[in-house]
């Protein structure tokens, strides 16, 4: 089937009977009765294939009933069901699809991951259904007369001659045809989106659809998938998304009496000097605004003038910029010990006063954890100044250990010292941590008072702490500072094996 891939063949009763068909819609039992002999390959592996997949064939030809993908399955071409009123060879992905064009008639199809179809996706007659549990990328996404779930979000202009889906972009084969492939498809206006010729059409890349299409709807559904992006971490009320020019920022609806009471999406364009504001709140429709002065904004009501489109325009970037940003996200977020990150916090704790300590402690471990899970959201939303300072957006990899010192730095629990000043003008905030552990102020004798914090003083120090079993550290994420904890020796060897596990380095 796909070259230097060796699949497991299973015969279809004993895919039946694992429980292989059991979640699609269709009677395989049925089909094995009808059809003694099919078979369904399971690849193991992701699969990357350059070949025309045309399910139909592959049903008839090789008597293969389905495939089943356990990592991702790359087509650099089109997967093509012909046949509309007879069965198919079914696909199962458990990761993620990308092809450059799907139509997919009475197979089912299902997918765990994210669809990216390159070109165009069309599902056509009620026999078929493709679920997609992830995300839907396409250029074009034509639903006549079939059953497409998409769980995730829709990344596509739509076409829709019936209800299948809600609010399509556009409904008219006129609107969306190439003239002179409407004059060669249309019979009286009608087309059906399994028409044979339309298919091959697709198959050989002969241009079929405008190029120039663009969205002419936002739906509430459209609205709610970008507002719940993955960016929007839990807790948050507010989410900025910034890309070069361009500038998102979300608010959420909340219940408490405090909270923000609409749900809203603002989008501007410092380049073009334009904004555009949509809002809604549960039980309401949506609402479009241009803003065309400061803290100004005229309602749009009509579509089809060109704020309207501009609206559009605007909208569809949005997708666009979160959708990018969601990508670098996952790029960037890091998997920790959230047990060892606990007990590395509570290494912190200046006194036994377990209940004092807890509050200061679960905010420090949810800071981290946004650091570590949502980098993108901690860098340019909910911590944009702290990580300008630090210079996070150029050195991302370092959001996680940066995080944990920044959160200790905001709770007093450690002392930052320039590299710069003399260490007499900054001892107040080492005799801030001196004060808050051992009730001790340090003394900055000659030469040490008017140069800056250095280890030779750092030495000096620890010298004056060694009675009484107490060291001072410096934590170092590569932030240029001194940036100094009060620990007891003892402590310092599980601080050191927790804390390099955040990047981070204990010096001393």
């Amino acid at each position: 089937m796909f070259e230097n891939v060796k699949p497991i063949t299973l015969t279809l009763d004993d895919a039946i009977r694992q429980g292989l068909t059991a979640s699609l819609s269709y009677d395989f039992e049925f089909l094995s009765e009808e059809v003694p002999g099919l078979k369904v390959l399971i690849f193991e592996e992701d699969v990357h294939s350059a070949q025309l997949l045309d399910l139909y064939n592959i049903y008839v030809e090789q008597d293969i009933a389905g495939m089943i993908f356990r990592g991702n399955l790359q087509v650099d071409n089109s997967i093509i069901d012909y046949e509309p009123d007879t069965y198919a060879c079914f696909l199962w992905v458990d990761g993620d699809l990308t092809c450059r064009n799907l139509i997919a008639g009475c197979v089912p199809i299902h997918v765990e991951g994210n669809v990216t179809v390159q070109q165009t996706f069309i599902g056509y007659y009620n026999h078929g259904e493709v679920t997609i549990g992830g995300d839907l990328h396409a250029r074009l996404w034509i639903e006549d007369d079939h059953q497409t779930i998409v769980q995730g979000r829709v990344n596509a202009i739509t076409f829709g001659p019936d209800e299948q889906i809600t609010t399509p972009d556009y409904t008219s084969w006129h609107d969306v045809l190439l003239p002179e492939m409407a004059a060669q498809l249309l019979e009286d206006g009608y087309l059906f989106a399994g028409n044979a010729e339309l298919i091959r059409l697709i198959e050989e890349g002969t241009p079929v659809f405008k190029l120039d299409l663009v969205r002419t709807s936002i739906s509430s559904d459209d609205f709610y998938q970008l507002l719940h992006n993955p960016l929007f971490a839990p807790g948050l009320d507010f989410l900025t998304v910034t890309q070069k020019a361009w500038a998102l920022r979300f608010s959420r609806y909340g219940d408490r009496p405090e909270d923000w009471k609409l749900d809203t999406l603002y989008m501007s364009n410092e380049e073009e000097g334009r904004a555009f504001f949509i809002s809604t709140a549960p039980g309401k429709p949506l609402s479009f605004y241009e803003e065309v002065a400061e803290n100004e904004f005229k309602e749009i009501t009509d579509v089809t003038t060109e704020a309207g489109q501009q609206l559009f325009r605007y909208f569809n970037k949005a997708r666009s910029v979160v959708s990018a940003k969601t990508t670098w996200n996952g790029y960037y977020k890091k998997e920790i010990d959230k047990e060892q990150l606990w007990r590395l916090i509570w290494l912190f704790n200046p006194a036994n006063d377990t209940d004092n300590f807890t509050p200061v402690a679960t905010a420090i471990f949810q800071r981290v954890m946004l650091a570590a899970e949502y980098p993108y959201t901690y860098i340019h939303s909910r911590y944009s100044e702290d990580s300008e300072l630090r210079g996070l957006d150029e050195a991302p990899d370092a959001t996680l250990p940066v995080s944990l010192l920044d959160s200790l730095l905001e709770h007093g629990l450690i002392a930052e010292l320039s590299y710069k000043k003399p260490v007499s003008a900054e001892i107040h905030k080492l005799n801030e941590i001196g004060q808050l552990y051992w009730n001790t102020s340090f003394a900055t004798p000659p030469p040490y008072a008017e140069n800056p914090v250095s280890d030779e003083y750092l030495h000096f120090v620890n010298a004056e702490l060694q009675p009484h079993g107490a060291i001072l550290v410096r934590v170092n994420a590569g932030m240029g500072n001194y940036l100094l904890a009060c620990m007891p020796v003892a402590n310092v060897p599980q601080l050191q094996q927790w804390a390099e596990a955040l990047d981070v380095t204990v010096e001393f």
